[in-house]
């Protein structure tokens, strides 16, 4: 049997403060699925989400061999993170790696000011075929679950008669911060 590879050094992590909120970013190049050593470490995920109803979601997953501590983890909606869209874009970049298609990513979370929980993801990542090189952004929303707001205390954001909160955010920043 072939030994998996320890890819997790390529990856770089990063915790920045601008205009009141807290930048989580993660980026590399994604290691190849069921070729790398994967590095879950349970110990982080309950240090990161026990009690919290959420799920501590790798911000790059842990098939692609990166580490497994806090540095790369926060709490995440757990249906997102199982089953929903940003489970499904970490599938289809699994699938495409095992075509041979090279992706660098970079993942950053944000939060609001005095909050740890995100509450949105910014993807950016580029795919390299044959040298060209094609850049791809989503942004995912981090709702709160009922599960997640019954144990966080959180209230509802909507109430009879009045809307949600507007939150600000720079979506036009597309570098490293």
């Amino acid at each position: 049997m072939a030994q998996l590879e320890d890819v997790r050094g390529q990856y770089e992590f990063k915790i920045t403060m601008l205009h009141g909120k807290t930048y989580k970013q993660a980026w590399g190049w994604l290691g190849m699925p069921d070729q790398v050593e994967e590095h879950r470490s349970s110990a982080a995920q309950k240090r990161v989400a026990g009690g919290t109803g959420d799920d501590a979601g790798h911000l790059i997953g842990n098939r692609f061999g990166s580490p497994g501590g806090v540095d790369n983890l926060s709490l995440q909606n757990w249906k997102q993170n199982r089953y929903g869209t940003y489970k499904d874009l970490e599938n289809a970049w699994a699938g495409k790696r095992r075509t041979g298609i090279d992706i660098w990513v970079q993942v950053t979370d944000i939060s609001r000011p005095g909050e740890l929980r995100p509450f949105m993801r910014n993807v950016q990542w580029k795919e390299r075929v044959n040298g060209v090189e094609t850049p791809y952004e989503v942004i995912f929303a981090n709702p709160h679950t009922p599960e997640s707001r019954e144990k966080q205390h959180i209230p509802r954001t909507i109430t009879e008669g009045h809307g949600g909160e507007v939150i600000s955010v720079d979506f036009n920043l597309r570098k490293r911060l």
